[in-house]
């Protein structure tokens, strides 16, 4: 590429949203070191594709290394969970990356479309990893039962239903918060000479009061 991007800030860039939307088991336990592998994968791959001349522009440079960042968030995150040794992440981390920046260049050089480009890395990594994951069972480096867990534990599989949980809380506390404020409000239109009304009027703004600050706390911390 005649021009290369600032990947060192990328890599950071990457790293603080990866800190981010850590989960919490990860964080507790790996933060520091995940952290670091997060950082070090994406700074690789992006000097990598930065500098490499097949790659013509900028912007795919970019996408290729956000692409591997991503991939190996997920990925570590489900090492971590199958409570495969530590002396084994390192060297199934560089498998999967080696794995994701040769499918991700050949297919950025052959000018696969977005989704086709996901799907050829998505399919090769998960290849990559399952053969990195009974290489171990193979050689007894591992169990049966910590290979069952890594080969069918899927972050990213895990996500979805996750946002989507969060979601529907959300929604049922907000009609909950909707249907007292309109209450309250019926109350003061029509019952306006209700004995309690002050009492009602009090109790509704501070359980609203307290949802909107709950609510825009789950907002800014769950980014």
């Amino acid at each position: 590429m005649t021009s290369t991007f600032d990947y060192k800030s990328f890599a950071q860039d990457l790293t603080d949203q990866a800190e981010s939307s850590m989960p919490n088991d990860i964080a507790l336990r790996h933060k520091k070191e995940f952290l670091e592998r997060i950082y070090n994968f994406t700074y690789v791959a992006g000097e990598a594709f930065s500098n490499d001349d097949a790659i013509k522009d900028t912007s795919t440079a970019r996408m290729l290394t956000q692409l591997i960042s991503e991939w190996t968030y997920h990925k570590y995150i489900d090492l971590l969970r199958s409570n495969i040794p530590a002396m084994y992440h390192e060297s199934i981390l560089r498998k999967l990356g080696f794995v994701a920046f040769e499918m991700a260049r050949e297919a950025a050089i052959g000018k696969l479309s977005q989704d086709e480009l996901l799907k050829l890395v998505e399919t090769q990594l998960n290849k990559a990893y399952v053969k990195s994951c009974k290489q171990l069972l193979s050689n007894g480096q591992i169990s049966q039962e910590i290979y069952n867990n890594a080969v069918t534990l899927s972050n990213v599989d895990m996500m979805p239903a996750k946002e989507e949980t969060k979601r529907f809380r959300t929604f049922n506390y907000t009609v909950i918060a909707l249907c007292l404020a309109l209450f309250t409000l019926g109350m003061n239109v029509f019952w306006y000479d209700f004995e309690n009304l002050d009492i009602l009027n009090t109790f509704s703004l501070v359980i609203l009061s307290m949802y909107m600050g709950f609510y825009i706390g789950a907002k800014k911390f769950s980014k």
